[in-house]
């Protein structure tokens, strides 16, 4: 199975839209959306994510079901050290790398942050809705693997040295593909479920600019069993290729420009 998470354009936040720039960049991803065989859209309510998928899901001539829990993870907290409320996950460095609980994975809610707020139970929200949606395509979670209810043969596994042959192209039947248009930080909780990491590290240490494509797949390298991997992070090829810089909004660097 592959999911594909891709972030919202170059948000107009202010009326939760796309600026002239996010539309430039939602018609580019556009272009290649529709070259994919996905089986099933999904999109975030929010305005900003609802027009980048639009462009592609006309073309299509295909529509998304609406998850509420894609919506993006802006829920609010209180600082111990001040009681201000802020973001959970707008943190300067000196506070995010001050408690250790940030860094674990079945920890980083239950911190003295995080209480100051309902976090713990939205994050459940989020981990519980993409294992329903996993599990309407046989992926049930167990701990942190997955149960495959119809595992596909797999022609790079000797069953008899239980190891995989190092092959550049593994000519595996992909029948499964799902798209998400969402947002970067309910993105990366998502990623932080299936992945077995700390959404702060996430939160905290990476970055995906608008209409980033960001993509996993289920290894399954024992028959019936999977585990999520991240097979690239916030790739941007569409817009470099049609000549559109790279938006840094949500970044606090210049991002690199490249040209072909």
């Amino acid at each position: 199975m592959r999911l594909i998470f891709i972030r919202h354009g170059d948000p107009d936040y202010s009326a939760d839209n796309l600026t002239e720039k996010g539309k430039r960049e939602a018609a580019l991803l556009a272009g290649r959306v529709t070259k994919w065989n996905v089986k099933k859209f999904y999109c975030s309510p929010l305005g900003r994510a609802r027009a980048t998928a639009e462009p592609a899901l006309t073309a299509l001539r295909r529509s998304a079901e609406i998850c509420d829990w894609l919506k993006e993870f802006h829920y609010k907290t209180k600082d111990p050290r001040t009681n201000e409320e802020i973001m959970c996950w707008d943190l300067l460095p000196d506070f995010y790398t001050s408690d250790k609980k940030f860094f674990d994975k079945d920890e980083w809610f239950n911190s003295e942050l995080m209480k100051g707020g309902d976090i713990a139970s939205r994050y459940r929200e989020v981990c519980d809705g993409i294992d329903g949606i996993l599990s309407e395509f046989g992926y049930s979670r167990r701990g942190m693997l997955y149960t495959v209810k119809n595992p596909q043969f797999n022609p790079n596994f000797d069953p008899e040295i239980r190891r995989y042959q190092l092959v550049s192209s593994k000519n595996l039947k992909e029948d499964t593909t799902l798209v998400f248009f969402c947002h970067l930080g309910v993105m990366f909780a998502v990623i932080a479920h299936l992945t077995g990491l700390s959404a702060m590290q996430l939160w905290q240490g990476f970055y995906v600019a608008p209409t980033s494509v960001t993509v996993l797949n289920s290894e399954e390298r024992i028959r019936g069993q999977a585990f999520f991997r991240v097979e690239r992070l916030g790739d941007t090829n569409h817009l470099t290729n049609g000549g559109e810089p790279i938006s840094s909004s949500g970044y606090f660097c210049d991002v690199l420009q490249e040209k072909i």
